[in-house]
């Protein structure tokens, strides 16, 4: 293996930058303050993204940008802008979702590499063959991935990145609508708004009754944990790890990524890596809804089950007492002033911060296994209430308590009477080299020695590097000691600034659109009567095979490469002109757009094509019909399910049909959407209705449409 695998880390902020940095990462991703899949993280502006890269770049770790949400046609230009300061300023690549800025940024910045987001619901091999056609330089897998997807990824011409531990959505990315519908903030705008982490009621329409489960959790997974797993990523040919985590703390960021480091490390070295008992504990403190490596394995084991969908902390107590306010604890395992507790019980959880701790009447800072405390608490528990440890403030303080990471340099003095002082330095980056007007003096009575030099050189002060070889070259000289210093201050920023201008972008991929289809010129258009339209054939938005049948309508990104005369479905996420425009190079001659865009957003797609190319379209726009808000690679209420009876979702007033389609789970829209604002003579409206009600609904919008079933 020529090359090592990368350990790729999440940084919400500048201190979660750092845990992940000093704690072992190979390349960081994180966002800045406009069109990033996590909007809630703290995120980067532009001067923290500046300081952020030399940071990483200066201790040898790449740093990936994430512009990874859809963009409508006004914030195309905006995210363009962002783009180029990433690129003026040394990201090592852009991950992204967006069809639209993917076709402009290589029209407009074809050298700078870029990265397919698992928001772009790349799920199967012909995917990922795709990618590589269009230039993408790597490739982010969707979690759902089994093993022998990801080795048989790994065989294409393509750097694969996978998942390894963090939350799961319970969709796949870049085909949830829920947060979109429930709560009017798009996933694919980076809002997630974690409707699957919400209690739902499942009924049974079949038998008219409410289906006794578990959990009202009934769409909460559990958290990604795949550590075990990583000697067989590696043997796969995966290019880099992933965790999952920019909403998450520096603590949880700098432990995860430590683990993982020891695990990647004990795998080169030809050695076994497991954790002990007090190291998945910590794991447990700083985050988990429980762990799964199911995906991977592709076994039957379930994914789902959580009593909760919030952090479960690790237990360390039960409740045997309550009164007014004051909660008496029986601890089994210790606790601090200031860590975080939460108490779970059959109601509605309760905790926060222990401000105080009373123990044998007294406040202390602390408590032991075995103790009884009391602290107060905002809600009524009961006894035998279990409590958790959420945060562990001594184990925080120790996780970044973390050694500056620093990059090896060899340094050699050239020190000679009669001569200018020189220094030079090997790096990781190539050789720099130094002189100074100084000319040294005789030694008269003490003169310098090696020792005294790399003593005083090894002094690096908050520069990223340490001395690994040290060579001098002198005669008899001396040099006053706070020359010496001055000028070891000034070479160590000089080294700094020619490591930054040594910056090599890794050269992106080219592609031309003319190679992948020839140029359509001729745009199609379909308004069509249903009245004996049989309707157009769609292969399915989850095909895990990559194999198509019928290719009419393409429904994922694994078939955006084929013949002419083809449907793009609204899944694809077309939601800019831009992204238009490529389709319609590709071959695709009735485009439907995104299903989240505003009667404005389209308007103004529409209105951006014609200025651009002086050419009218009237693209498709769904105005009837249920809609899948989520697409589940498993069915998380199989427990529950009899095989011949129909099932929904409650929550509050809606229902939401289930449909369980080849192993996959489908969650449908309540009720059908209808979108009448639309002008008819500006778009094509599209519908999906059953055959029954194409008259009625013709009828009702008073339009021609078009039937897909």
């Amino acid at each position: 293996m020529d090359k090592r695998i990368e350990l790729l880390s999440p940084a919400g902020s500048f201190d979660a930058l750092k845990a992940a940095v000093n704690c072992g990462a190979d390349a960081v991703y994180l966002g800045g303050n406009s069109f990033s899949a996590r909007a809630f993280a703290k995120n980067f502006d532009h001067e923290e993204l500046i300081e952020a890269v030399k940071y990483c770049h200066l201790r040898g770790v790449k740093v990936y940008l994430t512009l990874n949400t859809l963009l409508s046609e006004n914030e195309l230009d905006n995210a363009l802008k962002e783009a180029r300061f990433y690129y003026e300023h040394d990201v090592d690549a852009l991950i992204i979702q967006d069809l639209g800025l993917y076709y402009r940024l290589k029209q407009e910045l074809p050298d700078f590499p870029l990265h397919a987001s698992t928001q772009m619901h790349i799920h199967n091999v012909s995917g990922v063959r795709n990618a590589c056609k269009l230039g993408f330089s790597k490739v982010v897998l969707a979690r759902e991935s089994s093993l022998d997807l990801i080795k048989k990824a790994c065989k294409e011409d393509i750097e694969i990145e996978c998942f390894i531990h963090g939350a799961i959505c319970v969709s796949y990315s870049g085909q949830c609508l829920m947060s979109s519908v429930l709560k009017h903030r798009s996933a694919n705008k980076g809002m997630c708004a974690q409707c699957c982490r919400l209690r739902y009621s499942l009924y049974n329409e079949t038998e008219k009754e409410k289906v006794k489960t578990d959990t009202e959790y009934l769409l909460s997974p559990k958290d990604m944990y795949l550590l075990e797993d990583i000697p067989d990523l590696i043997k796969a040919g995966v290019s880099s790890l992933k965790i999952e985590g920019r909403l998450k703390s520096p603590a949880y960021v700098g432990l995860v990524t430590s683990v993982y480091r020891k695990a990647i490390d004990s795998f080169y070295e030809g050695k076994e890596y497991h954790l002990t008992k007090e190291e998945f504990e910590d794991l447990l403190k700083v985050f988990n809804r429980g762990f799964t490596d199911s995906y991977l394995k592709n076994d039957d084991k379930d994914i789902f089950g959580n009593i909760r969908p919030n952090h479960m902390g690790k237990t360390i107590g039960k409740v045997i007492a309550y009164r007014n306010g004051v909660v008496s604890v029986k601890l089994n395992d210790s606790v601090r002033q200031f860590d975080g507790i939460r108490i779970l019980n059959e109601r509605e959880d309760t905790g926060g911060i222990l401000n105080t701790i009373t123990l044998n009447g007294k406040y202390v800072n602390k408590a032991e296994k075995g103790d009884i405390i009391e602290i107060d608490v905002s809600d009524k528990v009961g006894p035998g209430d279990t409590v958790v440890k959420t945060i562990d403030t001594k184990l925080e303080k120790r996780i970044l308590d973390y050694k500056m990471k620093k990059s090896p340099i060899d340094v050699s003095l050239r020190i000679k009477l009669g001569e200018k002082l020189g220094i030079g330095c090997d790096t990781g980056f190539g050789h720099f080299e130094k002189e100074y007007d100084l000319m040294p003096e005789e030694a008269r009575n003490a003169p310098l020695t090696k020792e005294g030099l790399l003593e005083l050189f090894s002094k690096t002060d908050e520069s990223p590097f340490y001395i690994k070889d040290f060579r001098v070259d002198m005669d008899s000289v001396f040099i006053v000691k706070s020359r010496l210093n001055e000028i070891r201050r000034d070479f160590y920023r000089s080294l700094e600034e020619f490591i930054l201008n040594s910056f090599n972008r890794k050269k992106a991929v080219e592609v031309s659109f003319d190679d992948l289809h020839p140029e359509d010129t001729d745009i199609h258009l379909l308004w069509e009567d249903p009245s004996g339209n049989e309707g157009l054939k769609k292969d399915p938005v989850i095909n895990s095979s990559g194999i198509y049948k019928n290719n009419d309508v393409c429904s994922e990104f694994g078939a955006i490469i084929g013949s002419q005369d083809r449907t793009a479905y609204y899944t694809l996420n077309v939601a800019n002109s831009y992204a238009y425009e490529l389709l319609n190079r590709l071959g695709f001659s009735r485009i439907i757009l995104s299903t989240e865009l505003t009667d404005g957003q389209i308007y103004d797609l529409i209105d951006a094509y014609e200025k651009r190319t002086c050419m009218k379209i009237r693209p498709y726009v769904f105005v009837y019909g249920k809609r899948a808000l989520m697409y589940i690679r498993r069915n998380p209420f199989r427990a529950y399910m009899n095989a011949a009876d129909k099932y929904s979702l409650k929550k509050n007033d809606d229902r939401y049909e289930i449909r369980i389609n080849d192993g996959f789970t489908e969650i449908m829209e309540p009720e059908n959407h209808v979108n009448s604002s639309i002008d008819p003579d500006m778009i094509n409206p599209f519908v999906k209705a059953e055959k029954k009600e194409l008259k009625d609904v013709q009828k009702a919008l008073n339009i021609g449409i078009q039937s897909l079933y």
